[in-house]
């Protein structure tokens, strides 16, 4: 596979790590939503976990400040801003714009991360392998801070790629949490085992000249 390589985001701060863990594999552009993408509570449980974890957050990476900087030193997360030029502003990532720049910039590969969700007719169209990471943030911090508090403690995140039968887990690693760890260390737990995992599957691609035809064959 030859580059390049496209990150499509939301504005959600973690996928600034993501642009310069990737970059100098060859991520030519970056599209991004508008807005964040919120994880969207489906019953009152959740609404009411929702609006705990919205509260509790801000205090937490407040008292959290000395585990976060251990977590970061597993792996050098960047968080300086993606550059403008490399930038693609869109309303939605399921608007034609968004199939317009992708079929002008023809990437050989798509990441997405912390988006909201993309019809699967919309990426059916797009011929090069998609990627992604799950779960989401808003979804591995319940799983995570839950899991905190029973024993065994036990989180993973996956890596997926798309098929024509939807999301294919391609790879899996288990998050490894102490008893300090909360809502706001998650997301740098997250990533600094996420990060060389994608890292990895990227450069492997380089070697198998894969091509998300093969994909679809295989799946």
């Amino acid at each position: 596979m030859t580059r390049p390589i496209v990150l499509m985001i939301s504005d959600h701060h973690t996928s600034t790590f993501v642009y310069h863990a990737i970059r100098d594999l060859g991520v030519t552009h970056v599209i991004q939503e508008d807005g964040p993408t919120e994880h969207r509570p489906q019953s009152l449980k959740q609404w009411i976990t929702h609006l705990y974890i919205r509260w509790a957050t801000p205090f937490m990476k407040w008292t959290s400040q000395a585990r976060i900087r251990e977590v970061r030193e597993r792996y050098p997360l960047q968080d300086s801003p993606i550059p403008p030029h490399h930038l693609i502003h869109v309303s939605s990532l399921n608007d034609d714009k968004t199939l317009m720049w992708l079929e002008r910039l023809a990437p050989k590969l798509l990441v997405i991360h912390e988006t909201g969700p993309i019809e699967s007719s919309r990426l059916n169209q797009l011929p090069c392998p998609i990627i992604t990471v799950r779960p989401s943030m808003a979804e591995g911090q319940l799983q995570a801070y839950w899991a905190i508090q029973s024993v065994p403690s036990f989180c993973e995140a996956t890596l997926e790629q798309w098929t024509t039968q939807g999301w294919r887990v391609l790879d899996r690693a288990v998050i490894y949490k102490g008893g300090s760890d909360n809502f706001a260390t998650y997301p740098y737990l997250q990533l600094t085992t996420v990060l060389p995992m994608l890292r990895r599957h990227i450069e492997a691609l380089d070697l198998v000249q894969s091509d998300r035809r093969q994909s679809k064959v295989q799946a």
